[in-house]
């Protein structure tokens, strides 16, 4: 069952819709990798048990973020945690050269199409605390963001701009149904 638990952590991808500098990918990563060492621990000292390695990595982990500072922040953000999740085991675990990366993808995330970035048929969960803007707060180019989304909808020319990433998180979990979604939310979505 341990091995399975660990196989399972190892082949679980998250993918963050607006990400920023990565802080729900970092903290997620870091107890994903905090859960695997712990169930490694228990396994490795079961007798007879062959010693296994972490197998749960960075390349796990998916992005968009608008700004090309915060993306290029998030990845490396990514690597740092790794580096010193890698230093928790004896002996100081090193994966070095950096082989795998977080895959943050710069740009918009209204317009850029998800399954690209992942395909729905990988991703585990989709997390995040995208922009609230009420729509008299929006600006020209988000309302067009919000248009292509809900195109000629009744009553969405009021939404919060948030809203559009439960459309665009729906239509991710059309195309697979074992996807779990969770976004900061708040009142002003209904």
């Amino acid at each position: 069952k341990l091995k399975n638990f660990v196989t399972k952590l190892a082949t679980q991808h998250f993918f963050d819709t607006a990400c920023g500098c990565g802080n729900f990918l970092v903290v997620t990563y870091r107890e994903l990798r905090w859960l695997e060492q712990q169930t490694l621990l228990e396994l490795n000292n079961t007798p007879g048990a062959q010693q296994t390695m972490p197998l749960c990595n960075v390349h796990q982990f998916h992005g968009i973020e608008i700004d090309p500072t915060a993306a290029e922040i998030a990845t490396v953000a990514m690597w740092l945690t790794d580096h010193q999740m890698n230093q928790r085991w004896a002996n100081g675990y090193k994966r070095i050269p950096l082989t795998s990366k977080a895959n943050i993808h710069q740009g918009n995330a209204l317009r850029v199409d998800w399954n690209a970035v992942i395909a729905a048929s990988k991703v585990s969960f989709i997390v995040g605390n995208p922009p609230f803007l009420g729509y008299t707060q929006q600006s020209a180019e988000q309302k067009a963001d919000m248009a292509l989304i809900f195109g000629k909808a009744q009553g969405t020319g009021v939404l919060d701009y948030v809203t559009a990433w439960y459309i665009k998180a729906f239509a991710l979990i059309k195309l697979n149904s074992q996807i779990k979604a969770a976004f900061v939310s708040t009142n002003s979505i209904t």
